[in-house]
């Protein structure tokens, strides 16, 4: 029961298929059976997930998701951290290698020093300009960049 309630999704499709329902209650090698072949599947699949995470850690790392949580550890205050949202959006669609004549990244900074930094160090970077240009209030450098299409 246990084992269905975990994989109900699953075996359930495969009972639609009548693909389990017949094995489930059979024979004793049967069910054997059937269990030797969930085991192998789950330690299968289990692989699957651990060397593709492996392999795809810096795309995990910097999805766009990501990215926002770390920039709401940076910006406690919820309303400059939307505003901070809404400016990334707006200058490289949360886009790091993103480029626009001499800017690049996400907060499109003129810099290639800033180009060549991890997302996570050119949100630290552009939450710096920030704080110096506009007394660390995004929600400053978005009504700027509204106004004047730069920041």
């Amino acid at each position: 029961m246990t084992t269905r309630r975990l994989t109900c999704g699953f075996a359930s499709r495969l009972d639609k298929r009548s693909m389990l329902s017949g094995i489930a209650w059979g024979t004793e090698p049967q069910r054997r059976s059937l269990a030797w072949g969930k085991a192998l599947f789950i330690g299968l699949l289990a692989s699957f997930i651990l060397l593709s995470s492996a392999s795809s850690s810096f795309a995990w790392k910097n999805s766009e998701m990501n990215l926002k949580l770390y920039a709401h550890n940076q910006i406690r205050d919820w309303d400059e951290f939307i505003c901070f949202i809404d400016l990334i959006e707006a200058e490289s669609s949360w886009n790091h290698s993103a480029k626009n004549g001499s800017h690049y990244g996400l907060g499109q900074m003129r810099s290639t020093w800033y180009r060549d930094l991890t997302p996570r160090q050119q949100i630290k970077a552009h939450l710096r300009y920030i704080n110096h240009r506009y007394q660390g209030k995004p929600c400053n450098a978005l009504k700027h960049w509204v106004k004047y299409g730069w920041h």
